[in-house]
């Protein structure tokens, strides 16, 4: 008997690998994307109605602490909380589905490669489900905009499970911070969900998945490492 969309989201937790074999029988694309857009606007929403704005764009403008206070005040007149939160809103609408449609055709060249003959919808699915491990940002963060009690809540503290949050604690305008907040423990279990399912859906070694898993990863790291260095030497 098939799992339902339920079930599977609980099994994507506690047993991947048939939480993974489940979405290789039905997609069930529905419940998982729309926690995924709908959670994080309705929780950005929630944001920016309760962070002291002023003093946040106080700590975005820090960032850069190169511009001058003519530069900054301009660029205050143009981060208004509506434009703001219209930015991130459609930001989420938008790349969240193109991450993932990306995702899909990485792993759809990947399978005509090697002769594994599974279509795009399916792989678009499992870019879908393997992320599912970074839904528990969603009641991470909310615990975060709860503690906060006076509002001064910068964006990148939202989640505190990156890896500059958890090690590093490093300012917003060093170069290196942009990375480390950009890796976190749940989007490294959603890596090792890949992982596992590419292994089911393939029928690949355990190596080999893995490079396929982490080659995109790597590569955008990688080149923001450089960047990031770069910066820091400058």
């Amino acid at each position: 008997m098939s799992m339902s969309s339920t079930t599977t989201l609980v099994q994507v937790f506690v047993e991947p690998s048939k939480a993974m074999a489940a979405v290789r029988e039905r997609s069930m694309l529905a419940l998982p994307l729309l926690l995924m857009i709908l959670g994080n606007v309705a929780l950005f929403v929630w944001y920016f109605q309760i962070v002291d704005f002023p003093w946040l764009q106080d700590a975005m403008l820090s960032a850069n602490p190169a511009m001058d206070a003519s530069a900054r005040e301009v660029a205050r007149g143009f981060m208004s909380k509506s434009v703001m939160l219209g930015s991130t809103v459609t930001g989420i609408v938008i790349v969240v589905p193109i991450m993932l449609l990306a995702s899909a055709v990485y792993y759809l060249l990947f399978a005509k490669v090697v002769g594994c003959d599974i279509g795009f919808g399916k792989w678009f699915a499992f870019a879908t489900w393997s992320a599912v491990p970074t839904l528990l940002l969603l009641p991470l963060m909310a615990m975060q905009i709860i503690l906060s009690s006076n509002g001064q809540l910068a964006m990148e503290a939202l989640n505190p499970v990156t890896l500059n949050q958890l090690l590093f604690h490093l300012p917003t305008a060093n170069p290196w911070a942009g990375l480390l907040n950009a890796i976190n423990l749940t989007s490294i279990w959603a890596t090792v969900v890949a992982v596992i399912g590419l292994r089911q859906w393939t029928g690949k070694r355990l190596g080999t998945s893995i490079f396929i898993v982490l080659l995109p990863q790597l590569v955008i790291y990688g080149g923001w490492a450089i960047f990031a260095a770069t910066r820091a030497a400058a």
